[in-house]
């Protein structure tokens, strides 16, 4: 089996306990409606189409046999952009009165309400994900019990600034601690009814990995960069230096041209390589690390997750998922969907029993409007 660093491997007693039996054929059906209506409504019907979309993944997404249920509707997701729209648009006018009436006083203050602002966008900007989590747990039911999350968006939102003001500082290196951390805390203030999840995962066991990963870009890149070179020095080079001009420049930089390209495609996909070994070591700590602690009348089930994602099965998802939706103009995204949702379910490993009559509703608050801000600031979510 895969293995997570330094967790060691996955347990012999571990089993796949998620299932997709969703159907292209179906997919496509919804999107093809979606599309229709989003363009009559000149966009209005994407919060719906968001939702019907999910509705038919978490429809056939099966834990345990058991399949999961999405109660949001498009109405929440549209008020909440709506209202999300309206807070933007009265803070950035705010700002613009309050930074020409300082530039009246002197023209340098003009930009301190400004500055003010972009940081509360960021905080906002991380905040958002943490709510969308949350709305969206809040519309997952199973078993008609359905999820949560405590805390403080905000207070996310102040870390996810911090640790990227780390990273900036660090340049970049900081970026593991980043990841682990925020996904960290996400875990831990998830709820699934009476379940309690924990997340003790570490960006230490991880940072080797993302070292190695920025090195090997750094050699990927001037291997191939001298090998193009080298290729096409006796072409490029007497245009670069001026002893070729005009027409013969043209004909020899065209001469380049197909191993430039060559050239380029092998660093993506080298680089590509390096990026989804990183991410599949990450995606393999998080979950390895991911626990779901369930009380019951005899003491309490715990339950520990596992994932057996690997940077080959994930690269070729990942590019294949692109070409399908770059080849088919964007047609192609229902079997994106599709492909991800089953990956997920073939991945996602779980080791440990529960009694599922002993999990009960939960009592947290739910959300009465979804995703306003991460809409907004982020339209591309799905």
């Amino acid at each position: 089996m895969d293995e997570t660093p330094g967790a060691g491997a996955i347990p012999a007693d571990a089993r796949t306990v998620l299932a997709y039996d969703g159907k292209i054929s179906e997919l496509f059906g919804i999107f093809l409606l979606n599309l229709l209506l989003t363009i009559i409504t000149l966009g209005i019907f994407r919060f719906w189409a968001i939702t019907r979309i999910r509705r038919y993944l978490w429809s056939h997404m099966r834990f345990e046999d058991t399949r999961f249920t999405y109660t949001g509707k498009g109405k929440e997701l549209f008020l909440g952009f709506l209202l999300a729209m309206l807070i933007l648009t009265l803070i950035f006018s705010g700002v613009g009165l309050v930074s020409a009436a300082l530039a009246k006083s002197h023209p340098a203050l003009a930009a301190v309400p400004i500055g003010i602002a972009y940081i509360g966008i960021f905080i906002l900007f991380g905040a958002a994900h943490f709510s969308a989590q949350r709305y969206r747990l809040s519309r997952t039911e199973w078993r008609g019990i359905r999820g949560g999350m405590e805390g403080s968006a905000l207070r996310y939102g102040v870390n996810w600034l911090l640790y990227l003001l780390a990273c900036i500082v660090t340049l970049y290196q900081a970026v593991p601690w980043m990841q682990v951390g925020l996904a960290r805390w996400r875990i831990n203030a998830s709820r699934f009814g009476s379940a309690v999840f924990r997340c003790d995962g570490r960006a230490r066991r991880l940072y080797l990995t993302w070292l190695a990963t920025i090195l090997g870009y750094v050699m990927v890149f001037c291997l191939i960069a001298a090998s193009v070179a080298a290729a096409e020095w006796s072409s490029v080079g007497p245009v670069i230096a001026g002893k070729i001009k005009g027409v013969g420049a043209g004909v020899a930089i065209r001469h380049a041209v197909p191993v430039i390209i060559v050239g380029i495609v092998a660093f993506l996909l080298l680089s590509g390589l390096l990026a989804t070994w990183y991410y599949a070591r990450l995606l393999r700590l998080v979950l390895g690390h991911t626990t779901a602690v369930i009380p019951g009348s005899h003491g309490h089930d715990t339950l520990r997750f596992g994932s057996t994602v690997n940077a080959a099965g994930l690269l070729w998802l990942v590019v294949s998922n692109l070409l399908i939706t770059l080849l088919t103009l964007g047609l192609g995204v229902p079997i994106v969907l599709h492909r991800y949702a089953g990956y997920i379910a073939r991945t996602t490993h779980m080791s440990g029993t529960f009694d599922a009559n002993a999990l009960v509703q939960s009592t947290l608050a739910r959300p009465s409007l979804g995703e306003g801000f991460l809409q907004a600031l982020d339209p591309g979510i799905v």
